[in-house]
């Protein structure tokens, strides 16, 4: 979805509120340390994560659908990460099992038909210890922006943003559906972060800042595999 736009969208992203001083300091908040960690990041998009990834010690592998985003990604990570294109709804044929510590997946699991799949292969990949840091849009600012009910679990196609044609497909689930697709993934909630902005985004996005004081955009979670019965 993202190929038609993604030159675009990696120079809004670069610096934009909602990337840059709300979901980046969430997801590698929950990351923790990653000095000396392998880390995959799952859907990379134009590689802000894996740069920063990189900058803090982490051995980096990741993929992206889109063509444009791995090689903005490779430039960004200095071709220092092992940066492919790959689909998420396929296999992850090329990591073995067992083979990272961390999983990263900012704002994708969201476009996935079969989320369940998606994260019992990433769970299939963490080596024991490891983690997965997920992102993705809050329920309830779901429902604010679509309406109907909080409860319904529909893929919904609209733009990504309000003033450019980025039209995307994603599904809308509430808290107690996405919750139980980890549940039934073999995952656990180990964290459950709402985000708040950052203070730099009060002086750069105002308006930006006092929406999302009052109402969270996007949800985060840090996830382990649950102990085998």
């Amino acid at each position: 979805m993202y190929e038609a736009f993604a030159e675009e969208y990696a120079v809004h992203a670069e610096g934009g509120a909602y990337n840059a001083l709300y979901d980046r300091p969430a997801v590698l908040g929950l990351a923790g340390d990653v000095s000396g960690k392998t880390v995959l990041d799952a859907a990379c998009g134009p590689g802000f994560y894996a740069a920063e990834l990189l900058r803090r010690g982490a051995r980096v592998i990741g993929c992206d659908q889109s063509p444009t985003f791995v090689e903005l990604a490779r430039d960004r990570s200095g071709g220092r990460a092992d940066l492919r294109v790959h689909d998420l709804s396929e296999p992850l044929d090329w990591v073995p099992d067992g083979s990272v510590d961390l999983v990263l997946m900012a704002l994708a699991v969201h476009y996935l038909d079969d989320q369940v799949a998606l994260l019992r292969e990433l769970r299939r990949v963490l080596a024991p210890g490891g983690a997965l840091v997920l992102s993705t849009e809050h329920p309830m600012t779901a429902w604010l922006r679509l309406g109907g009910s909080y409860f319904a679990e529909e893929p919904v196609e609209e733009s990504l943003n309000d003033e450019a044609d980025w039209p995307v497909r994603m599904w809308r689930r509430p808290l107690t559906s996405i919750v139980a697709q980890f549940r039934e993934a073999g995952f656990l909630i180990e964290e459950l972060l709402e985000p708040r902005p950052v203070p730099a985004m009060a002086e750069r996005f105002p308006a930006d800042y006092a929406r999302l004081e009052e109402c969270p955009a996007f949800i985060a979670f840090r996830l382990v595999p649950a102990p085998a019965r």
